[in-house]
């Protein structure tokens, strides 16, 4: 069979085209990048332009044309795995990396997809999205169970439940964590975006599968209410004893070596999950995710900590976790990405300013916006004022740590594990702990990666 594809832009010749609909009724266009790159055939449910009708296949639905065409060439991969899925607007990488940890102690083999990287196995490979397209995850499967994976841990986002590209997955278990302020430059409306989530847990993809829903912010309250007709779990912290450690959390009897409340909601689901599975959670002691609250330094009573944090809630929750270790001034540095949701940067501009101390207004992934444009609406939820405007970040983050004092904690949040800045349509080498690092070496040092 052809080799399949859905991106106009990755069309090799002899290649089956599907024409997805797109919001801005863009699919034709991508048909005709297709066909001049050389698709043997385009599958659309839009009619054949004058001259194309031999390399053109009309039909009612592509989105189900594309998963019998899948599940044909790739011989559904998916009903060989267990498949078990983690969605809500923050957590979800969190929650893959202790699930994948869980089950490989338990001596299974996985693979995991996740918004830091994938994993077949022990083998990583870079993730562009947080849920890949249709047909890479299709393939992705089949590349597990070649490998010999028995288990498969993803996160799934509220763009790929609303694009159908997780179709014909049979999950065994699927998470909620919670659903707050993002995304809306896509669904526009927080019911639309609830909505989107709401379709993991519907008969089509988990089937008789269980669902795990945190009841403890409104949204998964509500789904729990809504799932009366399936298997599900509602898990609130009431029903655990959790205490601070030195290394993270206890839950129960339960180590966790992860900081902060909102880790708590992600692992007391998990502890659940797995209790259900019938799995040990020894794993959790000594469990760690790149950009997840992640220490950079713990030294002289400084802490400097990066998180991915780039929604209000997501923020609110690091610097409350964040304050709860800091005995002096908590600084943030931070900032909000462009060419996305607009409406959520005075909010988080809100939250900076009524939880931290002192604060260093930044770039994140400007793309291509205006840095100062966006920086100006953040600002907007800021009229005390109490922050430095620093584009550049790497001056930021200097600034930030060239402050930090015995007793403070840093927060550099927004962007965690990733590698890169984006500004214009150039992607650049750019890492918060590596210049985190960089800033906090001692006068007279050698830098890391000097002779």
């Amino acid at each position: 069979m052809s080799r399949l594809t859905d991106n106009s832009k990755k069309v090799m010749p002899g290649d089956v085209f599907f024409a997805i609909p797109c919001a801005d009724g863009s699919e034709m266009a991508h048909a005709m990048e297709a066909l001049e790159r050389g698709a043997s055939s385009v599958v659309s449910a839009l009619p054949p332009p004058k001259g194309f009708e031999d390399r053109w296949a009309h039909v009612n639905d592509v989105v189900f044309t594309r998963y019998l065409f899948a599940k044909e060439k790739f011989g559904n991969p998916f009903s060989k795995l267990n498949c078990h899925a983690v969605t809500g607007s923050n957590g979800k990488t969190s929650c893959a990396f202790m699930m994948n940890a869980i089950l490989r102690d338990a001596g299974k083999k996985t693979a995991m997809l996740s918004t830091i990287y994938n994993l077949l196995g022990d083998e990583k490979e870079a993730a562009s999205l947080t849920t890949p397209g249709f047909l890479e995850l299709y393939e992705f499967a089949a590349k597990a169970v070649k490998a010999g994976c028995t288990e498969l841990v993803m996160e799934v986002s509220s763009h790929a439940l609303a694009q159908g590209r997780v179709m014909g997955i049979p999950y065994k278990t699927a998470l909620f964590t919670n659903l707050s302020h993002d995304h809306l430059d896509y669904h526009l409306v927080m019911e639309n975006y609830y909505q989107a989530k709401k379709l993991l847990f519907a008969s089509e993809l988990l089937g008789t599968g269980i669902g795990f829903i945190n009841i403890d912010n409104s949204y998964g309250n509500r789904l729990y209410g809504e799932l009366f007709f399936r298997d599900r779990v509602g898990i609130s912290k009431k029903q655990f004893k959790v205490e601070n450690t030195e290394t993270g959390i206890k839950i129960d009897n339960v180590n966790v070596s992860l900081f902060g409340e909102h880790n708590v909601e992600n692992a007391m689901l998990i502890i659940e999950w797995a209790k259900e599975m019938g799995l040990p959670t020894e794993a959790l002691e000594k469990i760690s995710v790149p950009g997840r609250f992640e220490v950079v330094l713990n030294k002289d009573g400084k802490r400097a900590i990066v998180d991915y944090a780039h929604t209000p809630d997501a923020l609110e929750r690091t610097l409350i976790a964040a304050r709860k270790i800091c005995e002096g001034d908590l600084l943030l540095v931070f900032g909000c990405g462009g060419d996305r949701d607009k409406t959520k940067r005075p909010e988080m501009g809100a939250v900076a300013e009524k939880l931290a101390d002192k604060i260093w207004l930044t770039s994140d992934n400007p793309r291509t916006e205006n840095p100062e444009q966006i920086l100006n609406d953040v600002e907007a939820g800021m009229p005390a004022g109490k922050h430095k405007r620093q584009i550049d970040r790497k001056k930021a983050i200097k600034e930030a740590a060239a402050a930090l004092q015995k007793r403070d904690v840093l927060v550099v949040a927004g962007k965690g594990h990733e590698t890169y800045q984006i500004i214009g349509k150039e992607k650049i080498h750019f890492s918060d702990q590596e210049q985190l690092t960089e800033a906090l070496q001692p006068v007279g040092a050698t830098p890391r990666g000097c002779p």
